[in-house]
């Protein structure tokens, strides 16, 4: 009798001191605290509509955070439409848990809320109203992890062997119509909500499915992307602080995010489609010399724009000379050598090129201008160029560049020249493409376009350097244009010079053309304009996939 006394007083006793709170049977990320749960069913992590109680959570200790950071829970509900609204609390603040997603497909909701420097050590949710709702017996919502990670707001969906994840913040909307299909971010209640540490600045990551063109409308710029590209980062630099809210319209959103991040340490390249670098005001350069980009569809592109001729030439006129200039090929010139000789209005050279004049340079102690060295330290630390053993190697890539001291339409043009040259160092398959359109080429324009070369000073020996030049020239203006440019404006820039002029084929006096050259040269910027869209979805005279323009 005695015994079974005791063991009743004892449950009482079990029974008033309540639950003791246990570590969560769910993952928490991105801490250094143990997450308690203060009931059995907070560390199930499992909220009953039925039963609405309060899930409490605390940490041992305020969880330390690299700001700016997010918050981020992971959960799933038994039930796509769902009668009440569970509610986050942390801190000040609360939070609605998205519920209700309409037409996006998911399995797993990860909702992110922006947090401060100073975790809150505890947390809960519960449901609005704390109330039972008819008809919501079958109801749960489960949590399945929460992280702490870099703040970012907007949208994003991702797919694994669990299911449909998608990723969501405050301060999103979809706006679904029967014409228009947009998701817009409020940046200004984003940024006014958190203080972001100095140094940090908004960057827009947009990720695109396969679809019809999209826009990104930053309330001071329109970014028209087209089909083929599917992923485009917007620097800080771009964007200016504004009441409009950013917006992504189509039909092709995988994410539309804004995330924080520093601006890149000048030289260190910034990522841009070409049609950005085109664009790009020159009072948002970090250096007023020059800008290095990095192409964002062909990473080991690097392209960069000068403020005019003179900066652009100390970098690169000697080694423009080195690697293409006849009779200075493999010879490092001297400054009052070439001082007075025209080096290139814009520029091109690969990994393999670069390696041996810089390599060429050490080796004889030459007397590099600082624009020179600039170069080098840019080259070697995008991996185009490498030191080994106290050489220099080739890396993988490229540059590219331009100024902004040609008029705008050429600029279009030189880029459009310089990028399809880039292609043709990065692609074997493409090589080859212009290989044999090289080779098919008619006897009469191939004269053409080889005396041109030759009165441009370029090494008309040098096979892969003729094939290349020649891609590049065909696809520099779109097709429309190509039968003017080879049939009417180059050949009559050297018509006149006894040299050169039994180059030409016969002239039509009528036209004032060459109908030979521009039959034979609008067939190939055809053929080569098919290539690359079909490739790439770029066409000749266009290599960029965004179109920049300001209301």
């Amino acid at each position: 009798m005695v015994t079974k006394l005791f063991v009743v007083v004892f449950s009482l006793h079990l029974l008033a001191c309540g639950y003791r709170e246990r570590p969560v049977a769910f993952p928490v990320r991105g801490s250094n605290q143990v997450l308690m749960g203060l009931s059995r069913e907070a560390v199930e992590g499992k909220l009953d509509f039925s039963r609405p109680e309060k899930l409490e959570y605390m940490f041992a200790a305020s969880p330390l955070i690299s700001p700016p950071a997010s918050f981020e829970i992971e959960y799933s509900l038994s039930l796509p439409d769902v009668p009440q609204q569970p509610v986050l609390e942390m801190g000040d603040n609360s939070w609605a848990l998205p519920v209700n997603m309409g037409d996006i497909p998911h399995d797993v909701l990860h909702y992110s809320i922006p947090i401060e420097d100073i975790v809150p050590q505890r947390f809960s949710i519960t449901l609005s109203g704390n109330t039972r709702t008819a008809g919501d017996a079958a109801v749960t919502l489960q949590i399945r992890a929460v992280e702490f990670k870099e703040r970012w707001f907007g949208f994003q969906r991702h797919s694994d062997s669990t299911g449909g994840h998608l990723f969501i913040s405050p301060f999103v909307d979809n706006w679904y119509g029967e014409h228009s299909n947009s998701w817009v971010i409020d940046l200004e209640a984003a940024t006014g909500l958190s203080a972001v540490p100095a140094g940090f600045f908004p960057l827009i990551a947009a990720e695109l499915l396969p679809g019809r063109e999209a826009v990104i409308d930053t309330g001071n710029r329109r970014f028209e992307i087209l089909p083929r590209l599917d992923r485009l980062h917007i620097s800080p630099l771009l964007l200016s602080r504004n009441e409009r809210p950013l917006s992504l319209s189509g039909d092709r959103a995988g994410s539309f995010r804004i995330i924080y991040a520093n601006i890149p340490r000048f030289p260190s390249p910034i990522m841009a489609d070409p049609g950005m670098v085109l664009t790009w005001p020159a009072e948002r350069w970090r250096d007023s010399r020059y800008e290095v980009f990095r192409w964002e569809s062909f990473p080991s592109l690097l392209i960069f724009d000068f403020a005019d001729y003179a900066v652009q030439d100390r970098m690169l006129k000697r080694l423009a000379f080195f690697v293409e200039k006849a009779g200075f090929r493999g010879r490092l010139a001297s400054d009052r050598e070439i001082a007075g000789l025209h080096g290139w209005n814009a520029h091109d050279y690969q990994a393999a090129d670069l390696a041996r004049f810089f390599q060429a340079s050490r080796a004889a102690h030459f007397p590099l201008l600082t624009e020179e060295r600039e170069l080098e330290q840019i080259l070697l630390h995008a991996g185009i160029i490498r030191e080994s053993s106290g050489r220099i190697e080739a890396g993988e890539g490229a540059i590219l560049s331009i100024s902004r001291e040609s008029e705008e339409y050429l600029r279009y043009r030189f880029l459009a020249h310089e990028c399809f040259h880039g292609l043709f160092f990065l692609d074997e398959d493409f090589r080859d493409f212009c290989r044999r359109r090289w080779q098919q080429l008619p006897a009469a324009p191939k004269r053409f376009i080889l005396s041109y070369f030759d009165y441009m000073q370029y090494d008309i020996t040098d096979d892969y350097l003729m094939v290349n030049e020649f891609m590049a020239y065909v696809l520099q203006q779109p097709v429309a244009q190509a039968g003017y440019y080879f049939g009417a404006f180059l050949p009559s820039r050297f018509e006149n010079s006894p040299r050169r002029r039994d180059d030409l084929p016969a002239k039509d006096q009528a036209s004032g053309s060459w109908p030979v050259l521009a039959t034979a040269f609008v067939r190939e910027a055809q053929a080569f304009s098919e290539y690359v869209d079909n490739r790439w979805g770029l066409a000749a005279g266009r290599v960029s996939l965004v179109t920049v323009t300001q209301p």
